[in-house]
């Protein structure tokens, strides 16, 4: 069974994302981790805008430093990747595998539209290997 090329990012994506700002401490992003379930947290400005994104293995870097001191701006990526829930999920995937990204960030779409001006990323969701597993998984 092959899965529909037609099929959008927002019928598949996790709704909702936890979201941190950049003076978080490690220690307490180690405690969302655990406690929500998930696999990465979105960071964001004061704005509400994208800044980056921090996943267990981000948060493993600090094993050695005062996780009270260390902030998810110290350790978090701040290449992140984000797309519209209006992509397809196949381009989606080819994106993932090609740069290795375990986690992509879903931004509205009115925020994701090209502009003279540069227009917050807010996130709304994320796109994961999880996800994309468990589709794949249906019947």
């Amino acid at each position: 069974m092959s899965i529909s090329q037609n099929l959008k990012v927002k019928d598949v994506m996790t709704r909702g994302v936890i979201t941190m700002s950049l003076n978080t401490s490690v220690k307490d992003i180690a405690k969302i981790i655990v406690e929500s379930h998930v696999q990465s947290v979105c960071v964001t400005d004061e704005f509400g805008e994208i800044a980056g994104i921090v996943s267990g293995m981000d948060v493993i870097k600090a094993f050695n430093r005062d996780i009270n001191k260390v902030t998810v701006e110290e350790i978090m990526s701040d290449k992140v990747v984000t797309i519209s829930g209006e992509d397809y999920v196949g381009k989606v995937v080819d994106i993932m595998v090609k740069r290795k990204f375990h986690h992509i960030v879903i931004v509205l779409e009115e925020d994701y539209k090209d502009s003279v001006l540069s227009l917050p990323k807010r996130p709304v969701g994320i796109l994961s290997v999880t996800d994309i597993i468990k589709l794949m998984a249906k019947d």
